[in-house]
């Protein structure tokens, strides 16, 4: 499996190369190769059209992570980095896309946030990246109980959404799905009870777990692609999240993850950006984007 795991990023490399030489005609250009829809009620600025642009390089930098997580039983952290910072960017681009959606489609956007997206909250969160978390939150405070996630039947996203919102957000969202499978996760993420939070802890492990290994048409599929697979970032953003409020924490070791309490961070972890990005952003910056106004 490790062997297997550090392969795929140099497979997926040539797609991460090929996909620089489009972040590289934007920031000589201005604007993507695709150019820019037209809509007649609010013109799109350039910059909406970046999607896979941000989304290639942020798969990249978390599956390079994924298989040195694997291989030495320990997060990269700089890796973890840039990829929160391609796809904090790349959330910024469509919470404002999709905020507008409805005055320049007249519908609702339904459907057009990918589930996997909800694994940039959890990495902010480990992290300790409270401006990006917060910001992030912003999409899905708005968007969750919309359905503009595009859910698979795991409710692992949903839990990491609702989570944040109990603990960090405006304790506003409810569940968008039947027999919502970790309620009582929420409801007593603050407990003292130990073994009561190991067996959450469990709960949720066992679960990535089982649909990882499950086959395509089960619909698990924030889990089918080799990102996100092997690192268990909802169990740990429930433990990140704990340490931050000074509770205490269960030694938790897991036979898939090994020993999950170890990875805890004591520090947060600066914003990290690789030169493509930095250029990107002062290119971005330069045409008037300001990433904070507009997740307002």
């Amino acid at each position: 499996m490790s062997s297997y795991l550090k392969k795929n990023p140099e497979k997926y490399r040539k797609v991460y190369i090929n996909n620089t030489k489009e972040l590289n005609f934007y920031i000589e250009q201005g604007e993507a190769e695709s150019g820019v829809p037209l809509n007649d009620k609010l013109p799109f600025f350039n910059w909406e059209v970046l999607n896979t642009e941000l989304s290639i390089p942020c798969n990249y930098y978390e599956m390079d992570a994924q298989a040195s997580f694997v291989e030495k039983s320990l997060l990269d952290l700089g890796k973890l980095s840039i990829c929160l910072s391609y796809g904090y960017y790349l959330l910024v681009t469509k919470s404002y896309k999709l905020k507008r959606f409805t005055y320049r489609f007249s519908r609702e956007p339904l459907r057009l946030v990918p589930p996997e997206s909800v694994f940039q909250l959890s990495i902010a969160v480990i992290l300790h990246n409270n401006d990006y978390a917060c910001q992030i939150y912003t999409l899905f405070q708005t968007g969750y109980m919309k359905h503009w996630v595009n859910r698979s039947k795991s409710h692992i996203g949903d839990f990491i959404i609702l989570l944040f919102d109990k603990v960090k957000g405006g304790n506003t969202l409810k569940p968008i799905v039947d027999d919502f499978a970790y309620q009582a996760i929420l409801d007593n993420w603050d407990s003292n009870d130990l073994t009561k939070i190991t067996t959450y802890l469990n709960q949720l492990c066992d679960d990535q777990v089982a649909q990882v290994a499950s086959p395509p048409s089960k619909m698990f599929f924030e889990f089918d692609n080799m990102n996100w697979q092997f690192t268990p970032y909802a169990a740990l953003m429930l433990l990140t999240l704990r340490a931050q409020h000074g509770l205490d924490n269960p030694d938790f070791e897991h036979p898939g993850f090994g020993n999950v309490t170890a990875l805890l961070l004591t520090a947060p972890v600066a914003p990290q950006k690789d030169d493509v990005l930095e250029q990107l952003v002062a290119k971005l910056h330069e045409q008037g984007f300001d990433e904070k106004a507009l997740l307002v």
